[in-house]
Order: C-alpha cells, then sequence, then structure tokens
C-alpha cells in the first residue's frame, strides 16, 4: 500500500514541521520507507482563492492519502472537496493522522461530518480527547483517540547539544510577555500598547540569557515589523525555513516559554522543561487541547515536563492501530 502523507507547509509556520517529521516516521515504520510520500499541503488560504496553483495531489498515484493538523474546520470543506471529489471517482482512500478541529463547536464539527461521510475515510486519528469526543458520534468511521504525531520527534532527529546557558522565548513578533520569577512562580504581563507599537524587548530572565525563535516566515519590507526595535532585530534571534536548528536550540534551553503549542511539544518531547503563555489571538483557540491528551495539564501555570512512561505507552497504541489497519487491508 502506497501512503501519501499530506503536511503543512514549513515557510509560514515551522511548527508543522514539528508534527510532520513525527507522522513520517510512524508511517514509515508501519508500511515501509518506501511506500511513504511526503506531500507539501495544498496553499489553502495563501493561493486558494486565486485558484492558480498546480492541483497535482489528485493526480498521485497513491493508495491512501493522510490528512493531518487543526483541519477539521470549514475551510477543510472548500480547499478539499475538489480534490476529495476527483479521489473518490478513482478508487482511492481518505484518513486523517493527528488531527485536530479548529473551533471546537458542535455547528463546526456537524459541518464537517456532513463533509466527510461523502467520501471512503478509513479511519481517523485525532491528537486530542476534545476532537475525538466531538466527532466519535458523528463520523461514519472507526475513530483513534491518539496523540499529536510531535510526540515521535525524539525518535527522528539526532540533535547536537549546545555549549551554552540560555532560555527560549517563542512569541508572536506582535505580542511578547513580560515574564518574572515572583514567590517561586513565573509570571507573566502583557502590554497594553497596541499592536504597531514597536516593543522594548526583555534582555535577560533571572539572570539568563534570552534567545528568541520565530515561527513564521521573516517579510524584511514592513519596517513597523522589523526596523530597529522589531524583534528580528534582537540580540541572539534564531530563525530558519528548517526545523533543526530550532530543535536543536529547544533541546538544549533551560527553560521554553511560548505561545506556540508545537514549539511547547517539542521541547517536551526531546527532554526539555515548557511554559505556555497564551497572549496573541491562536492561543486562545483549541490548538492547545492537545497539552491535556499528553497529560501535561499544568503547563499553563508552570514549566513543565513530560511523563515518557506514559508517552512510550500511547505511542504503542497509535503503532498498534496503523498496523492492524495495514493487516487488515493487505
Amino acid at each position: 500500500m502506497k501512503i501519501g502523507y499530506i503536511g503543512g507547509f514549513w515557510a509560514t509556520n515551522i511548527g508543522n514541521s514539528f508534527y510532520n517529521l513525527g507522522a513520517v516516521h510512524l508511517l514509515e515504520n508501519v508500511f515501509g520507507k518506501n511506500n511513504v510520500s511526503f506531500i507539501p499541503d495544498p496553499p489553502q488560504e495563501y493561493w486558494s482563492r486565486i485558484d492558480n496553483d498546480y492541483k497535482f495531489i489528485e493526480k498521485l498515484d497513491l493508495d491512501l492519502f493522510l490528512l493531518t493538523g487543526p483541519s477539521f474546520n470549514l475551510e477543510l470543506i472548500s480547499v478539499y472537496r475538489p480534490i476529495f471529489d476527483k479521489l473518490k471517482q478513482c478508487g482511492k482512500k481518505i484518513g486523517f493522522l493527528s488531527v485536530g478541529a479548529s473551533n471546537y463547536t458542535e455547528s463546526e464539527a456537524n459541518a464537517v461530518s456532513e463533509f466527510l461521510n461523502e467520501y471512503p475515510i478509513e479511519f481517523i486519528m485525532t491528537r486530542d480527547s476534545v476532537t475525538y469526543n466531538l466527532y466519535k458520534d458523528k463520523l461514519k468511521t472507526k475513530l483513534f483517540d491518539g496523540i499529536c504525531t510531535s510526540m515521535f520527534l525524539n525518535d527522528v532527529v539526532n540533535l547536537a547539544n549546545v555549549n551554552d546557558d540560555y532560555i527560549i522565548f517563542n512569541f508572536s513578533p506582535k505580542k511578547e510577555p513580560k515574564i518574572s520569577m515572583e514567590n517561586g512562580k513565573y509570571s507573566t504581563k502583557y502590554s497594553k500598547s497596541p499592536w504597531w507599537w514597536r516593543p522594548t524587548f526583555q534582555k535577560e530572565l533571572d539572570g539568563n540569557k534570552i534567545v528568541r525563535t520565530n515561527n513564521n516566515f521573516f517579510i524584511p519590507k514592513i519596517p513597523i515589523l522589523h526596523k530597529g526595535k522589531g524583534l528580528f532585530y534582537t540580540k541572539d534571534m534564531y530563525y530558519s525555513d528548517l526545523p533543526y536548528g530550532y530543535l536543536t536550540i529547544l533541546k538544549s534551553a533551560k527553560l521554553v516559554f511560548s505561545d506556540r503549542v508545537h514549539t511547547c511539544a517539542a521541547t517536551l518531547i526531546l527532554g526539555g522543561s515548557a511554559m505556555y503563555v497564551k497572549g496573541s489571538a491562536r492561543s486562545h483557540d483549541g490548538r492547545n487541547n492537545l497539552f491535556s491528551r499528553i497529560g501535561v495539564k499544568e503547563i499553563y501555570n508552570k514549566q513543565c515536563k513530560l511523563d515518557f512512561s506514559f508517552i512510550n505507552k500511547e505511542k504503542v497504541k497509535m503503532l498498534d492501530f496503523l498496523v492492524d489497519y495495514k493487516n487488515e487491508n493487505n
């Protein structure tokens, strides 16, 4: 069986690569390296309104197409209906791996379920239990209450240690909090300045150097974001369009503070300590439901580490589920 894993853009959000790498590793373990192809996600909100992209996914010579990420939303319907229609006509199979919702509402779940029930969906593996419980009685296929495939990152990458002492700040360029230690706990405070105000960035925390990373793409032609005092001009700033430098820096950090779900998830699975700080608009949506599923419910209030005994058991369950599916369809 030839598998096509449809992952997310990396250049526009490097966090997509963290669960993409884990997913490809998991699939290759089950179906064999030569039977798994990584496929970039279609343009979606960036280019789909122009509708001039080359639609190659529906033409691929593969048997099973797997979608991923927080894709259970209304955009899934508009972007994937023509693709799914073509795949259905050609007798291809469709599935979901490490999938989450977006708004986590009944209306969203009803619309997505009605859409998906039109197609031969082989299985759906969720990345958080809220998504699983929201969809388990709505979809006409097998659902599995899984964890995010970023939890397989430690099986994929071999990273060097950084010989330095530092703390990571990874926040929206427009909304970074002031973090301090108060009464033995980390306290976070956001400025009330408007988004276009160029902030004064914190230089240290408890005597530790701050290294900043950014998950979004760099647009040097927007002076209000970048000129002089912008995030990309702060000392010890790191940016890349590939994941490996990020992962190396996260792995060796003393602590990581972030409003990005997969920065925290990657840090945790690489053995580090992370705290999730809500501030930016996306940090308040349902993406962070995956933290409860991997056993770090307190990550909003303090630095947390993973219970690897628990995580390893959950990873085996996911592997076994896919092996069973493979054996049933040989």
